[in-house]
C-alpha cells in the first residue's frame, strides 16, 4: 500500500494515513528467523498513532467489525474508548484516507463498502448511509477486493477478485462514496491488488497498476492504467506484463524507479519468487530479468520499501503453509543502484502466527505486522491475533518494539493513522 500525506488532520496536526490488505492461499512448512533488539520508540515526541483492524465475524455469514487501538510510545496497543464498531460480512481490506478523516472497509461477504468518519478521539462513526454497494462485486465470499486511494484522497479504487474488475468511486466532501461513470473497469483474470505510483508520467498522467493472479496454476500479469481528470481509470497503451505463477503482491520501490511482484509457486519446487521491473518515465513496466527465489510453498502477503543511505531496503511478509502449519515470516532485502534484491543479514524474523498484513510508516520507517492465530500452528489458539511493531529501519533488520495480543477474533486487514505535531 502507498502513503498519502496531507495537511489538516484532527486538531490542526499533520497526519499520515496508511493501509494494508489481506492476501490468502498457499501451502508448505514453517521456517526460523533471527532475533531482534528492543527498546526504541516508534515516533518522535508528541506524535500519536492509531491502528484500525478489520475482523470477520464469529460465525460464517455474520457481521464483521473494526477494532480500534492507540499506539503507545513503546509500540504497544491499547483499545480506544470505543473498542470496536460493526462492519459488513467478511471484511477483506481497509483504507484510511490521507488526512485521517474517513475510513473505508471492503466487505467481501455481502458486496458492500462500510464508510466511517473519524471522530476527534480517533474512534469511528458510521456515515449515513453506513454502507454503499460495491457495484463491481457480484460473487460474494472470503476473497474480496483490495483497495487504494489516489494521492489527494479524492477517489477510491477496489479490485474485485472473483469478478475481474475495478470498482471506482469519488469521495465526496462529506466522505460519501459516489460511483464514477463508468462504475467499473475490466482487469485481467483474478485481480488481487491495485497500487498507484507517486510520480506523474512524462505525459502528465498518474499511473495505476493492477496485479492479476490468473487461473489456478497459471501465469499472472500486471495490467496498467492511467487516471483521467474525472478520476476514472482507463487502460494504458501498454501490453500486460507477465508476473510468474499466481502472484499475490506488487509494490513500487524507492523513488518509483522499480516495481516488484511476488509470485507464489514458480518452478518444480513451487518456490516463491520476486520479479523486478523497471518503471519508465511513461509509467510502463519492463521486466529486468532479475528474480529472487524464496522458500518452497512460500506465499506473499505484503511488500514495502524504504530509502536509506545505501540504496533501498525491502521488507516482504510471507507465509509458509502446510497441512498443519501456517506460519509467517518478515524477510529483509537490500538493493543497490540496479534495484536487484539481495538478502540482508539477518534474513528474516518470524511472526507470531499466520501473517495477514504489512504497513510501513515512511516518515519514521516504522513497520506494522498483523498476524492471525486462525490456521496457524497446532498449538496456537483458534481465534485472535497480534500486532507486532518494529522501528529503527535503516538498511537491514528492524528493531522490535512490542507485540500486542488483539481482541479481534479473526483479523483480516488493517489501516494505520499517524498524527504529527504541527
Amino acid at each position: 500500500m502507498r502513503l498519502s500525506i496531507e495537511l489538516g488532520g484532527l486538531h490542526g496536526w499533520r497526519s499520515l494515513a496508511l493501509a494494508a490488505i489481506l492476501a490468502v492461499g498457499g501451502c508448505g512448512s514453517g521456517h526460523g528467523g533471527a532475533g531482534v533488539s528492543q527498546n526504541k520508540q516508534p515516533y518522535p515526541a508528541n506524535t500519536s498513532g492509531f491502528v484500525y483492524v478489520a475482523s470477520t465475524g464469529p460465525t460464517p455469514g455474520s457481521a464483521g467489525a473494526v477494532y480500534e487501538y492507540a499506539v503507545g510510545a513503546d509500540g504497544s496497543l491499547s483499545p480506544l474508548a470505543q473498542p470496536s464498531i460493526a462492519a459488513g460480512v467478511n471484511p477483506s481490506s481497509l483504507v484510511v484516507i490521507g488526512n485521517g478523516s474517513y475510513v473505508y472497509v471492503v466487505n467481501a461477504g455481502d458486496g458492500t463498502i462500510s464508510q466511517y468518519a473519524v471522530a476527534n478521539d480517533a474512534t469511528l462513526r458510521p456515515l449515513s448511509p453506513a454502507t454503499v454497494t460495491n457495484l463491481g462485486m457480484h460473487t460474494f465470499g472470503i476473497t474480496g477486493g483490495a483497495a487504494t486511494v489516489d494521492p489527494v484522497g479524492a477517489y477510491l479504487y477496489v479490485v474485485n477478485t472473483a469478478d475481474d474488475n475495478i470498482a471506482q468511486f469519488s469521495i465526496g466532501s462529506n466522505g460519501q462514496l459516489i460511483p464514477l461513470v463508468p462504475a467499473t473497469v475490466a482487469t485481467g483474470v483474478a485481480p488481487v491488488s491495485v497500487i498507484r505510483s507517486s510520480v506523474i508520467t512524462s505525459s502528465g498522467v498518474l499511473p495505476f497498476y493492477v496485479l492479476n493472479s490468473g487461473a489456478p496454476g497459471a501465469a499472472g500479469s500486471v495490467t496498467q492504467y492511467i487516471q483521467g481528470s474525472d478520476g476514472t481509470l482507463s487502460p494504458a497503451n501498454f501490453a500486460p506484463v507477465a508476473a510468474g505463477t499466481n502472484p499475490s503482491v506488487i509494490a513500487i520501490g524507492a523513488y518509483d524507479t522499480f516495481a516488484y511482484v511476488f509470485s507464489n509457486c514458480d518452478g518444480t519446487q513451487c518456490q516463491g519468487s520476486i520479479r523486478q521491473f523497471s518503471v519508465g518515465t511513461n509509467g510502463a513496466l519492463t521486466d529486468t530479468g532479475d528474480i529472487v527465489t524464496t522458500g518452497s510453498h512460500s506465499h506473499g502477503v505484503g511488500m514495502t520499501f524504504e530509502q536509506d543511505v545505501s540504496g533501498s531496503t525491502g521488507y516482504v511478509l510471507t507465509n509458509m503453509m502446510g497441512v498443519d502449519t501456517d506460519s509467517g515470516s518478515l524477510e529483509f532485502y537490500q538493493t543497490g543502484s540496479t534495484g536487484a534484491l539481495v538478502a540482508a543479514s539477518p534474513a528474516a524474523q518470524d511472526t507470531p502466527g499466520m501473517a495477514v498484513a504489512l504497513v510501513q510508516s515512511f516518515d519514521f520507517g516504522t513497520l506494522y505486522v498483523l498476524s492471525s492465530n486462525s490456521g496457524a500452528v497446532a498449538n496456537m489458539p483458534a481465534t485472535g491475533g497480534s500486532m507486532t511493531i518494529f522501528a529503527g529501519l535503516n538498511g537491514g533488520a528492524p528493531t522490535l518494539l512490542a507485540t500486542t495480543t488483539l481482541s479481534a477474533p479473526y483479523p483480516t486487514a488493517m489501516g494505520v493513522w499517524v498524527l504529527l505535531p504541527p
